[in-house]
């Protein structure tokens, strides 16, 4: 379904302890936002729709303009009204989505979905 090649920039970025937060990723208004310095000590701020682009703009800062072949909509089994947080512990490498707050609005830190490879978060 996805290849090891499609998000091979984010999880690149989540190993250097970059974090996204998602919310809503099925609904009407998704969001991914990030925000963290670069090594120059510039800020790098990303607010996107969906994964893809997220991708996109983390691959140019890179320097890899490789582009994205897969269109399948990852985090599908989340549904609508999801509000989490997506990252790499240290020293394990596993990444991690972990939601923030409940359908209800309360806050929460369950873990969702954990895996060695940030493709076995997608679906």
């Amino acid at each position: 379904m996805y290849d090891e090649n499609d998000f091979t920039a984010v999880s690149k970025f989540l190993k250097l302890g970059i974090k996204i937060t998602i919310k809503n990723p099925m609904g009407q208004k998704p969001a991914f936002t990030s925000s963290f310095p670069t090594p120059k000590g510039a800020m790098v701020n990303l607010n996107e729709t969906n994964m893809y682009d997220v991708e996109r703009k983390l691959r140019a800062l890179l320097g890899n303009d490789t582009p994205v072949k897969t269109k399948v909509t990852p985090f599908v089994y989340l549904g609508t009204n999801f509000r989490g947080i997506i990252y790499c512990t240290k020293g394990s490498n596993e990444f991690i989505l972990q939601e923030t707050h409940n359908v209800l609005g309360m806050e929460s830190k369950r873990i969702v979905r954990q895996a060695e490879f940030f493709n076995q978060l997608l679906s």
